[in-house]
C-alpha cells in the first residue's frame, strides 16, 4: 500500500480493509480548594508559583462532563461543609436548590483541597472521591465514604520510591465501567500520558511544574465487603487505585451504601501541587472518568467499542504503516472510528520529530471499514 505523508496537525484519512446523550436532569457539583489566593495567608497569596485564584485539574473536570451534556457547577469545598457558617453560607443553598430540577445528581470530590476540608457526602447524591485520605475509615475526616477499612491512604506519584509508573492493571475487566475498554499484553490501562516536550519549558526556577501525574490508593487488603476493585497499581498490586461500591454494598462501618461510590484514580495534588493532574489523564483515562460518572448516577453503559488495532514493527499484509510531517514540539496520537463521528485513541504518546514520523499498526482484526487520523498534542 502507497504511503502518504500528511502536514502536521489533526490529520484525518480512511483505510478501506479486509450513545446518545442522557435524559437524566440535574446538575454535577465538583468540590474545588478553599484555601485560594483570597485567604491572604503565607501559603496563598505569596505563593507566587501559582495555580492561584483556579485549581485546573477541576476546571478541567467540568469542561469534560459539560462536553458529554451535562451542568457542572465547581463550588469551594467548605461551603458544602459545616464551615461554611464561618463564612456567612450554608450548605442547603448547594445542595437543595429553589429550583429542584437543579438538584445535585453526583459529587466529585478530587483532593484538589485539604482532607480535612473535604466536605461531608451529601445525602442520597452518588460521590467519586480523589482525596485518598477520605476513602477509608476515617472518622476524623467529614468527608470519609468508608470504602476500605483502615486508614492506609497513599497517593504515588513520579517521586515515590520506587517511583510510581503510568499505568494501571485491571482485575475487573467485566464490570460495566471496563468493559471493553481495551488493556495492553500484560492486562494494563496506560492511565497518565508522557509529558508535552515544551509543557514545562518555560518554568521559572523553583516555580511549580505543569506536568505532574499523583495516584489515588489505598490498601487491596482493606477493601470493605462491599468495594469491588477495578484497578491496582501496575507496579504494585498491593495498592487498588479504581474501585466502586454499588447501592447495598456493605462499607467499613458495617452500614450498607445508599448511593453509589467511586474511588478515582487520580488525586488533584492540595497540597503544594500546580493541581494539574486530570490534564495529565490520557484519552482512555478520561473515558473512564466519565463511564464513571455515568455509572455512578445509574446511567446504563454500552461496552466500549475497541478497534483492536495493534501497534507493530514489521509491515505485513495485514498491517498499515502511516506516516506524517512530525515536530518535535509535539507528542502525537492516532484515533480510529468506523463512523466519522466518534473517535477512539488507540495509539497515544508518540514521540514527535523533526522530519517524517510513522507507526505501523496490525489491522487484522479491524473493521472492514475504518477511519485513521493523526492528532498533534497538545
Amino acid at each position: 500500500m502507497k504511503t502518504n505523508v500528511i502536514p502536521t496537525g489533526l490529520l484525518a484519512f480512511a483505510v478501506i480493509t479486509s450513545t446518545s446523550l442522557s435524559a437524566f436532569g440535574g446538575v454535577i457539583l465538583i468540590s474545588t480548594r478553599y484555601q485560594q489566593d483570597t485567604q491572604f495567608a503565607t501559603e496563598f497569596v505569596s505563593d507566587e508559583k501559582g495555580p492561584g485564584m483556579v485549581t485546573p485539574g477541576d476546571v478541567a473536570m467540568g469542561s469534560l462532563l459539560a462536553d458529554h451534556g451535562y451542568s457542572v457547577r465547581i463550588v469551594l469545598d467548605r461551603l458544602l461543609g459545616p464551615a461554611a457558617a464561618n463564612i456567612g453560607h450554608d450548605p442547603a443553598e448547594f445542595l437543595i436548590p429553589q429550583n429542584p430540577d437543579m438538584s445535585p445528581m453526583l459529587a466529585i470530590m478530587s483532593g484538589s483541597g485539604a482532607s480535612a476540608d473535604t466536605p461531608p457526602p451529601p445525602d442520597g447524591v452518588p460521590v467519586m472521591m480523589g482525596e485518598h485520605v477520605c476513602l477509608g475509615n476515617n472518622s476524623a475526616r467529614m468527608g470519609s465514604l468508608y470504602m476500605y477499612n483502615g486508614t492506609s491512604s497513599s497517593d504515588p506519584n513520579e517521586s515515590s520510591t520506587p517511583p510510581a509508573t503510568k499505568y494501571m492493571k485491571v482485575v475487573a475487566p467485566d464490570h460495566p465501567i471496563m468493559k471493553g475498554i481495551p488493556t495492553d499484553a500484560q492486562g494494563r490501562v496506560k492511565i497518565f500520558r508522557d509529558p508535552y516536550p515544551e509543557e514545562d519549558a518555560h518554568i521559572a526556577p523553583g516555580g511549580k511544574k505543569n506536568y505532574e501525574y499523583r495516584w489515588c490508593t489505598q490498601a487491596v487488603a482493606d477493601a470493605a465487603p462491599g468495594t469491588t476493585i477495578l484497578g491496582v497499581l501496575d507496579n504494585d498490586e498491593s495498592r487498588s487505585c479504581f474501585a466502586v461500591v454499588d447501592v447495598g454494598g456493605i462499607l467499613a462501618n458495617e452500614q450498607p451504601a445508599s448511593v453509589r461510590l467511586v474511588h478515582m484514580f487520580t488525586n488533584e495534588q492540595g497540597s503544594g501541587g500546580s493541581r494539574r493532574v486530570f490534564l495529565a489523564l490520557t484519552e482512555i483515562g478520561r473515558v473512564l472518568f466519565v463511564r464513571a460518572a455515568k455509572w455512578a448516577m445509574g446511567e446504563e453503559l454500552q461496552p466500549f467499542k475497541s478497534f483492536k488495532i495493534l501497534d507493530i514493527t514489521p509491515q505485513g499484509a495485514q498491517a498499515i504503516k502511516l506516516s506524517w510531517e512530525g515536530s518535535p514540539q509535539h507528542n502525537y496520537r492516532i484515533q480510529a472510528s468506523d463512523d466519522l463521528t466518534t473517535w477512539s485513541t488507540v495509539i497515544e504518546d508518540v514521540a514527535g520529530r523533526d522530519g517524517v514520523a510513522s507507526r505501523t499498526l496490525d489491522i487484522s482484526a479491524a473493521p472492514s471499514t475504518l477511519f485513521l487520523r493523526v492528532a498533534a498534542v497538545p
